[in-house]
């Protein structure tokens, strides 16, 4: 339960203040019936609630599938380059929003956006596992045994070791790989490691949120059935 004004203010559509002006014009009902009071108590997940004769529904948090563009960064705010926000409407952007994870400036593709920090942090963590899958391209043919040791986890340079990953071959110089960890550069570093470099690298699922064919610098919101992918990794 929680109180009328509560309700508006908290999905960013009325301030407090408002909601007490919507009511005195009798804009708002309950359950069918025009609202007296803005504190009157609710429950959000069962009341019908109209605003202007607009049934509005209770939304605590805001998940979007962003296809980022290269030149972007994955941050909330940045002195010098333009961030993945930046992409966003203002009515979409005033919801405190931030990307779960980090792509590279130069590397393309999935990102979700949301203002629910607990399922953010749980679906990042190392402990869940949650796969991430790459398209990417090498400036030169990769091997067979640079797939295997790829594959089976490197020592890098400064002494930590990659998990074990997944790597499908589309051809020699493309493919997929999928990671259930998001270290720094860790692809790029990976196939450094065997003296190549990524010239192309584009996040295609999350888990088993895909892609698809959206455009890139465009969003969507999730589906509902990707929205319980994602909070179930809590």
């Amino acid at each position: 339960m929680m109180r009328l004004d509560k309700f508006f203010s908290e999905q960013k559509i009325l301030s407090r203040k408002e909601v007490a002006d919507k009511i005195k014009k009798g804009c708002i009902t309950v359950n069918g019936i025009v609202a007296k009071k803005a504190d009157v108590k609710i429950d959000e997940n069962k009341d019908v609630i109209t605003l202007d004769d607009k049934v509005v529904q209770y939304k605590k948090y805001v998940y979007l599938l962003l296809n980022k563009p290269q030149g972007y960064v994955s941050s909330t705010d940045d002195p010098r380059d333009k961030t993945v926000l930046d992409l966003l409407p203002p009515e979409l952007r005033k919801f405190d929003l931030f990307p779960c994870g980090r792509l590279d400036k130069d590397t393309v593709g999935l990102v979700i956006l949301t203002n629910d920090g607990v399922s953010a942090h749980n679906n990042l963590s190392p402990k869940r596992h949650v796969k991430k899958k790459y398209f990417f391209t090498t400036a030169d043919e990769y091997t067979n045994e640079d797939i295997e040791a790829i594959q089976a986890g490197i020592t890098l340079a400064d002494g930590w070791t990659t998990k074990p990953c997944e790597i499908e071959r589309v051809d020699g110089k493309n493919g997929y790989i999928t990671l259930v960890e998001g270290k720094y550069h860790e692809i790029k570093r990976l196939f450094g490691a065997r003296g190549n470099k990524i010239v192309f690298l584009q996040r295609v699922s999350f888990s088993s949120i895909v892609l698809g064919d959206l455009p890139e610098g465009q969003y969507r919101h999730l589906t509902p059935q990707e929205e319980n992918v994602f909070v179930s990794n809590k």
